[in-house]
């Protein structure tokens, strides 16, 4: 399979004080938006040993018996966290449900959050494993860190966009954003047809930030239709845009399939955090990316309606 020919974007770049460094970076990520959809990141900020020891703390849920995990099942907990288990999901309608085991976190919120207690989707406590401290501690460290990085993401499509760098910030101060943890058996050797994977399928969110060890098996569309493989290159994020940034940018940005696929005998494990807006924001065509000669192609949707609507599509515990 032939190797998907990623931009690299250096985030360092961005922290330079001058403006010239920023509209730089900023340019690159906007070029690489509009291109291939993905890119990897490097010098993001984020060490390493923040998603290793995520990494160790979830393997340690996800090799506990099926009894302990399925306590935690999402389908027990009203405001989508907690446990998936294999073929709960089905991205792609032509597959049987994704075989993939995942975590579901999010903003950390108390139980008289007004939004938790209207009944308001995505907002909320998260769900812990009883007997792992090291799960909550790990884990919601990443998602921290993640976040942080998505509000510099976001910053840098406002400067490539010619808007004002804040201009999502009040449209993101409690974002909706989940992050999944992903495990992915290792193909066995007395079924090697049976390989773990997740299908193809579009991120709904504004974009997605992944962690992934290096086992590999992340696949992208390429504009002609083949598969490419995402390898993994060390202490980089894959960033991909979703389709409301898609939407948001008024096609401008490009949500690009992709999907996985583990054929090989190790288990593997990814963190993919998405950044995301609040759940009311209001999705609308940015002004800079349309005109009279390039109307707005999509209406405004609210942001949470629109990612509860994939929620249901998709998740087979909303049936």
């Amino acid at each position: 399979m032939q190797t998907a020919a990623l931009p690299i974007i250096d985030l360092s770049g961005f922290a330079e004080d001058d403006g010239i460094g920023r509209r730089r970076t900023a340019r690159m990520m906007t070029e690489a938006c509009e291109s291939a959809g993905f890119f990897y990141l490097v010098n993001h900020g984020i060490e390493e040993s923040v998603f290793h020891a995520a990494r160790d703390a979830a393997l340690d849920f996800f090799r506990a018996p099926s009894d302990f995990k399925n306590q935690y099942h999402i389908s027990r907990y009203p405001h989508h966290r907690g446990y998936v288990g294999n073929h709960d999901v089905y991205p792609d309608p032509r597959n049987r449900g994704d075989i993939r085991q995942a975590f579901k976190v999010a903003l950390e919120l108390p139980d008289d959050d007004p939004d938790y207690l209207a009944g308001v989707t995505m907002y909320g406590p998260n769900v812990w494993p009883d007997g792992m401290p090291r799960f909550r501690q790990h884990v919601y460290h990443a998602y921290g860190n993640f976040q942080k990085l998505a509000r510099t993401i976001f910053g840098l499509f406002a400067v490539g966009l010619d808007l004002p760098e804040d201009y999502f910030v009040h449209l993101t101060d409690k974002p909706a954003s989940v992050m999944n943890l992903n495990y992915y058996a290792g193909r066995s050797a007395d079924h090697p047809d049976k390989t773990s994977g997740i299908g193809a399928h579009n991120d709904y969110e504004a974009f997605a930030m992944l962690w992934q060890d290096g086992v590999g098996g992340l696949q992208i569309e390429s504009p002609g239709g083949s598969w490419e493989a995402v390898v993994p290159l060390e202490e980089a994020l894959v960033i991909n845009i979703g389709e409301l940034m898609q939407r948001w940018t008024n096609d401008r940005f490009r949500a690009t399939r992709h999907r996985v696929i583990n054929t090989s005998e190790r288990e593997r494990f990814s963190m993919a955090c998405f950044g995301n807006t609040n759940y009311h924001a209001r999705i609308e065509c940015i002004p800079s990316c349309c005109s009279r000669e390039n109307p707005a192609r999509y209406d405004s949707v609210m942001s949470g309606e629109y990612l509860m609507d994939a929620v249901r599509r998709t998740y087979a515990y909303t049936a």
